[in-house]
């Protein structure tokens, strides 16, 4: 039976998750380049500004640039300074530093986490809406607290886990980091 959860809860989190984010951030670029491209096309080629499309915009915006921030943590493909690595050249002080930036990483991700729920309470209390359509802005916004602290938080959780294993543990890597 913990087999049986245990190899949901691993599908759920490193194939099904993944794919969910990699789906929503190619769904919500199709409409920001229509839209963008629209915008351009109308403002500097039949000279009509349309003011309601940078109101519809930004929902798909928010959610390319939150879940695309989860999405780089789940592939460790985050912007990083390894200025460690050149300058440690003992794996275990590597280790340890990666760790204890992680763990530095996953406080500031669970302060993220909190301020995303804060401003998606806010906004749930407040329905504050666009100036011209009257279009609620949580769509939008709520991307901030569900894609990139949630799903970036559970990620960052995991990296920690990760190199918690690898320096306690002596166990392999879960997943090996990315080069750029």
């Amino acid at each position: 039976m913990t087999d049986a959860i245990s190899s949901f809860a691993s599908k759920l989190a490193f194939r099904w998750l993944p794919s969910l984010m990699w789906w929503v951030i190619l769904i919500s670029c199709a409409p920001l380049v229509v839209l963008i491209f629209a915008q351009v096309w109308l403002r500097y080629v039949f000279h009509i500004p349309m003011l309601w499309v940078e109101e519809i915009a930004v929902t798909p915006a928010f959610w390319v640039y939150m879940m695309g921030a989860a999405y780089a943590v789940y592939e460790r493909s985050h912007i990083t300074v390894d200025i460690v690595a050149v300058m440690i050249h003992n794996p275990k002080r590597r280790l340890i530093v990666r760790f204890i930036a992680a763990l530095i990483t996953l406080g500031l991700a669970m302060l993220f986490v909190y301020w995303g729920y804060q401003f998606f309470v806010s906004d749930l209390a407040l329905q504050i809406e666009t100036a011209t359509l009257r279009y609620p802005m949580i769509y939008g916004r709520c991307s901030i607290f569900f894609a990139a602290g949630i799903l970036g938080g559970f990620y960052f959780w995991v990296e920690t886990i990760d190199l918690a294993r690898q320096l306690f543990w002596n166990k392999a890597p879960l997943l090996e980091r990315k080069e750029a």
